[in-house]
C-alpha cells in the first residue's frame, strides 16, 4: 500500500490505514444502530486514528463528516 506521495507502507502502518477505514465504514453503515456510548467513542478513536492517517499522508477525508 502507498500513500499519497507514493511511499510504500510498512504492514503495520498499511494495519493501522485498514483499521481507519473498517471504523469508517462501521460508523457510517451501522453508526444509528449502536449506544450513543458506543458510536460517541467510535467517533473518538476515529478521530484519534485520522491523525494518524494524516500523518501517513493518506488522505483522510474530513472528520465533520462523521460527526467528530
Amino acid at each position: 500500500m502507498q500513500n499519497m506521495m507514493g511511499i510504500e507502507l510498512t504492514d503495520a502502518e498499511a494495519k493501522l490505514v485498514d483499521g481507519y477505514r473498517e471504523l469508517s465504514r462501521v460508523l457510517e453503515m451501522y453508526g444509528d444502530e449502536l449506544a450513543p456510548f458506543a458510536r460517541r467513542n467510535a467517533t473518538k478513536a476515529m478521530a484519534a486514528l485520522w491523525q494518524v492517517m494524516n500523518g501517513l499522508d493518506m488522505d483522510p477525508g474530513q472528520l465533520y463528516d462523521l460527526g467528530a
